[in-house]
């Protein structure tokens, strides 16, 4: 099988590139091995939302200037018009966002407290200071048996943010038989039942009978799995604004972020291989002349340019023994310390040296072998080496703005 590109990883790198490249008419190829990190998506694109000294950013687009120079970003030129154009394709794909590069806003996670994202999915609560809320009076609520919901901590940090919280608990009949198994009361398993109208009327009617002098509702995101139609039509039937608040995983943002870029990749002709784990990376002169795949043992896989979207340790983009680090697919350059001892530290809070190991790439993020660029190999994402993605929240960020970086280099060759 023969492909313009071939993308190893179905995550936010691989599809975004995968989409940069479909859209301009590109054959290109994904090999998706399983479900990607976006089942952990909290609804919210992280640009830079800390600096080194793990202080809040409030600008993303003047800190990336001051950022060490192994960072993939200081690898982009012009980063904020890519970062616009990231914003731009998540529109085009159907996923409404709201933020700007020039300034961060804040989310409220499942444990109440604040943090910095550069995009946040349309329909989810968010805030222009990390200090106070738009809002002064209100209304939580949450699904009776839920439990990836911490009301408790929610709660006690909007109250800290200056708001009066008034709690509600619904019980819904959709969920009775659910309810018999906490297992069963995840958000995505939830999202699925929560569909219909009838269903739908009915937490209206509950919100609207509670919501008394409240300005605005906060619930728990377990509505829309595919899309936001379920949560819109909510809301146009609750009497105050509705917004909803992240929970534990599974993500039903993630999953609805991860369904619509993959339509939106098919739609443009795109061919996404699920279940393909990415086997025996072949490379000859400095080039890769192809790939296999476990669904396809006895068919080499070509192509003209492959990206290596793997993700970290995690999606087993890297893997880890007691002597080394290591990249599976081709073996490539990888960035670690030797000594083991010092892949991390006892405090867990302390950042975690192993965080930052990843695979080497040139300027142009060609990936590197025995200290040689591949021409035609790039990598993008989280399997990158250079920065702490948990120290400085821009994870979501390096796999939009690396991927869309990639992408535009391969089509200007």
């Amino acid at each position: 099988m023969k492909f313009d590109t071939i993308i190893i990883g179905g995550g936010l790198s691989g599809l975004t590139s995968g989409i940069k490249l479909a859209e301009a008419g590109k054959k290109v190829a994904i090999l998706s091995a399983g479900q990607s990190t976006l089942h952990f998506h909290s609804g919210s694109f992280d640009l830079i939302g800390y600096n080194e000294d793990g202080k809040v950013v409030d600008s993303p687009s003047l800190e990336i200037n001051k950022l060490k120079t192994s960072h993939p970003y200081t690898k982009v030129e012009n980063i904020i018009p890519i970062a616009d154009e990231a914003k731009k394709m998540l529109l085009d794909a159907g996923l409404k966002v709201k933020g700007t590069a020039q300034k961060n806003h804040f989310r409220i996670t499942p444990m109440g407290v604040t943090k910095p994202a550069w995009l946040t999915l349309d329909d989810y609560f968010t805030t222009e200071s990390p200090d106070s809320l738009p809002a002064s009076k209100v209304l939580l609520v949450n699904v009776a048996g839920f439990l990836d919901f911490p009301v408790e901590f929610i709660s006690e940090g909007l109250e800290k943010l200056g708001a009066r919280v008034t709690v509600k608990v619904l019980s819904l009949p959709a969920l009775q038989e659910r309810r018999m198994s906490p297992s069963e009361m995840r958000s995505a398993n939830i999202a699925k039942i929560l569909t219909s109208e009838e269903t739908i009327d009915v937490i209206a009617q509950k919100v609207n009978t509670s919501v008394g002098d409240s300005e605005v509702v906060l619930m728990p995101a377990i509505l829309g799995l595919n899309d936001d139609s379920v949560l819109a039509t909510l809301r146009q039937k609750v009497n105050k604004p509705l917004y909803v608040i992240a929970t534990l995983p599974p993500s039903v943002p993630g999953v609805r972020v991860q369904s619509t870029l993959v339509s939106r990749f098919k739609q443009l002709g795109g061919t996404f291989l699920m279940g393909h784990t990415a086997l025996d990376g072949e490379i000859q002169d400095n080039r890769v002349v192809g790939l296999k795949s476990s669904q396809l043992p006895d068919e080499k896989l070509e192509a003209n340019n492959y990206i290596l979207a793997s993700g970290s340790f995690q999606s087993h983009g890297l893997v880890a023994d007691y002597r080394k680090v290591y990249e599976p697919v081709f073996d490539l350059d990888v960035d670690f310390i030797a000594e083991r001892a010092q892949w991390t530290a006892h405090d867990t809070f302390t950042a975690q040296a192993y965080m930052e190991f990843g695979v080497k790439t040139d300027a142009k993020f060609h990936a590197t072998k025995d200290g040689v660029s591949v021409e035609n190999l790039f990598a993008v994402g989280s399997v990158l080496a250079g920065h702490n993605s948990l120290k400085t929240a821009d994870s979501t960020g390096v796999s939009l703005i690396t991927a869309l970086s990639v992408a535009k280099t391969i089509l200007n060759q």
